[in-house]
Parts: structure tokens; sequence; C-alpha cells
């Protein structure tokens, strides 16, 4: 079979190297090595190929089980005697080498490196064309940018990277080899001799390259894996605690309409509300927006909550509440702040509340003017002075985070201050949409409290 390819190929009208060589039976067994490196390659492969389905975000998996598809089927090529075919898929792989180190090792901006493929084409076209038989070690060109990334994932690079990079300079010292000079220098050819097998070195450096990298990245893939399952854990405490701390049902208050919406913008919010009703009559209510996301922002929220729980049994006042709450977090905000607004609600329709930092009340739609303090946990003797407002019936005030005014389209325009302002007056839920559907960039709480006269019940 093989002979009569060899002889349709000599047949084609231009010259070109012939498809097939035949190769002695004693040299063919001489060179068996050559398929159960082949075969170890291809195994490579789907070692990685699997590891790729299994880690979609590890794109270095994809990549390297191209390239030793590559090697494997080179291997097989070179022991059937089929050398135009060994040296276009050599072609081929010269250049994905250095794709495989800039991502194995992690370089950063490795694009340069592709100035040397037409210098790789060369080497398929003389493949192909006798009379170009020269243009093949122009494929040692790839040698730069691999000593240039070796060089890069020794000095900057982890464990995983500098044991890879250990592995690409074995083969790259390896690859020296095929130059004669080099050769004729060292008296080492790039073939190893033993009982009669004859072994390509640079063959089998590949195959150990693969192998150390194989180990090396199950490793960092393992250690990804649990990472990302105790970030999963952490954030899913996060949100279980900040489920509690948002109070699920809104309590009734004599002669007041309270309604709520809270939508975080990931799966654990910054923002946090708490409606108390006191023992001695009247109404807390406290609005905020912790900076920062997750656990950390959690936990913060926890710590205010209860505290302001603990200080609402003591005193009235959204001045006191407020300066009792900034005393709590001092030290514990690492580095962070928050903004908060409590207010008292009197039976009577009166709302007294203190600001610290926050966005200031609407009352019917207009910005109340308000003292607005620093935000917790900044200074531990900052003041806070209230300010007060008399609701009367069918009046609406409106509490809202910040995450309804920095809203943002796609294209950068903001919800701003003016559509805030237009919309204040609205149910709580028509708010929160109108923000959400603009481009929810933040977490969006908004509270409207409605007062209805003495006799309302909510």
């Amino acid at each position: 079979m093989m002979a009569g390819l060899a002889g349709a190929w000599a047949g084609l009208p231009f010259q070109l190297n012939p498809l097939v060589t035949p190769i002695a039976m004693a040299d063919r067994l001489h060179q068996s090595p050559d398929l159960v490196l082949g075969s170890l390659e291809l195994a490579l492969a789907i070692a990685f190929l699997s590891l790729w389905l299994i880690a979609r975000d590890f794109k270095v998996f994809r990549i390297l089980s191209f390239f030793y598809v590559l090697l494997g089927l080179e291997q097989f090529m070179e022991f059937a005697g089929a050398d135009p075919i060994d040296w276009t898929l050599r072609a081929v792989a010269v250049g994905v080498i250095v794709e495989v180190a800039g991502q194995a090792l992690k370089i950063e901006h490795p694009r340069w490196t592709r100035i040397f493929w037409p210098a790789y084409f060369l080497v398929l076209v003389g493949a192909w064309v006798p009379s170009m038989h020269g243009l093949r070690d122009l494929g040692a060109v790839s040698e730069i940018p691999l000593g240039v990334f070796i060089y890069q994932g020794f000095r900057r690079g982890g464990r995983v990277e500098r044991m890879i990079a250990g592995a690409l300079c074995l083969h790259f010292l390896i690859r020296l080899t095929i130059f004669p000079t080099v050769e004729r220098f060292t008296g080492q050819s790039n073939f190893l001799v033993v009982a009669g097998w004859r072994v390509r070195l640079t063959a089998l450096t590949l195959t150990i390259l693969g192998a150390t990298t194989l180990i090396g990245f199950a490793r960092a893939l393992m250690r990804d894996r649990e990472e990302k399952h105790r970030l999963a854990a952490e954030m899913e405490s996060a949100r279980v605690v900040q489920q509690v701390l948002v109070p699920e049902e809104i309590p009734a208050v004599s002669g007041f309409e309270i309604e709520a919406v809270y939508r975080p913008f990931g799966e654990v919010g910054g923002d946090f509300f708490q409606i108390l009703p006191l023992a001695g009559g009247g109404t807390v209510i406290a609005i905020g927006d912790v900076s920062g996301k997750g656990m950390p922002a959690a936990m913060l929220v926890s710590l205010l909550v209860g505290a302001l729980h603990a200080l609402a049994r003591t005193t009235a006042s959204p001045a006191s509440l407020m300066a009792g709450l900034n005393q709590s977090v001092q030290g514990r905000s690492r580095g962070g702040f928050t903004t908060c607004l409590i207010l008292h609600i009197a039976s009577g329709g009166a709302i007294t509340f203190a600001n610290a930092g926050h966005l200031s009340p609407y009352r019917n739609g207009q910005e109340l003017s308000c003292d607005n303090g620093l935000p917790l946990g900044l200074v531990a003797e900052a003041e806070y002075r209230e300010s007060s407002v008399q609701l009367g019936p069918g009046d609406q005030l409106t509490l809202m985070t910040d995450g309804v005014v920095e809203a943002r389209r796609a294209g950068g325009e903001l919800f701003g201050f003016e559509r805030t302002a237009a919309c204040a007056g609205e149910s709580a839920e028509a708010i929160a949409g109108a923000a959400q559907g603009f481009g929810q960039d933040d977490d969006i709480t908004v509270l409207t409290v409605r007062f209805g006269g003495e006799g309302m019940l909510a």
C-alpha cells in the first residue's frame, strides 16, 4: 500500500518530496520507540482534553491537548517514513510550543512572538519542496521566544511555573543538539541509541515536559477548585447572614403605610435596613450602605444591626443612635465606611432624623435639607445632629441608597438626581424598578413611609 502511494505521488506533474519513503524493516524496528513516544503523547493529549472539558476556564489545557496531538501524529508519521507530513506537523508544532509556553508560564503580552510565524510557514514549504529543503532549519528561530519565556518563568513565575520552566529548559538545551555545530562541539547528537533502539531526544524531552505540565496543572486545578469552593461557601454564608438581617416582613405601624424593596446587585450586597417598633411608642427606621461586598460587608451589617437593636432599647433619638453605631464600628471597618440614615416616626406624623453621609430623604418627591454628618467608622468623635419634618395625611417620605442614583446605562449615563427626584414620589417598587431597568450597577434599596392619619393601621 505504501509503495502504491509513493508511486502515485511520484506521478504528479510537479516535483515534491515523496509522500512515503521506503524504510528497511531493520531500521523500522530500531525506530519502534517512536511508536511508544507517539502513544504517550496522544495519551497526554487525551488527558489535557479531559481536564479542559472539566475546567473550561483553564484554556491552557486546550492548546496543550492540540500540541500533543501534533506531536503524537508526528511520531507516527516519522515511523511510517511519511517525511513531508512529519515535517508539516513539526512546522506547526514549533509555533504552537511557543504559544504553549506563553500560556503555561502565564506570560503577559506574548503576542510579539507571532512575528516568527512566517519562518514556520517556510519550514512547511521546505517540507514539501525538495529544492527548498534547507528552509526546514528555520524552525530553530522558535528558540528565541522560547528562551525568553523560560527566563521570565524562572524570574517571575510561582512554584508551578518554575517547574514547567525547568522542563522547558531541558527541552531547549536538548533541542540545540539538532544543529551540527552544537553536535560537533558537545559530541552529543539528537538521538540516543540503547541496545539498538533509537530514541529522538527532543521527542523524549517533550514527553517529559507534558508529564511535568500535567502534574503541575492538575495540582493547580485542585487548589483552584478548593479555593472556589471555599469562596462559594463563604458567599453562601454571607448571603444567609444577610437574609436574616433584612426583614422578610414589614411590621405594622399605626398610622403609616411602609413599603420596602431590597435588590442586591450580586449574591451579597452591602445595603441594609431595619424597622423597629419601640415599646414606648413610635418606630425607628434605619437604612444604610456598607462599603464593600461579600462576607466582610455582611459581618459589618450584622454588627450594625445588632448594635442598633441594643441601642434602641435605651434611646429613640436618631442622633444618639447614630453616635452609638459610629462607636460600635470604630476599628472594624477595615478602611471602609458606612453611610446611614436613621428616623424616628411618631404617631402624629412627626419625623426626626439624623444623617451620616447618606442620601437625604425625599418628601413627596422633594429632597429635604438636613445636617449631614460623616459616614460611620471614619472618626470616633463625629457628631450627628437631628432634623425634623411633619407629615400630613397622604404625605410620603422616601428613603433610598445610592444604587438608585448611580444606576448606569451601558454607555455610562447615570440615572442621576433629576430622574431620582422625578420618581421619588412613587411607590418603592416603581422607584427600584425604574433604576434597575435603567441599568443596575450597585445594590438598590428603597423604603417609602406614607402617613395616613391617626386612625390608619398599616
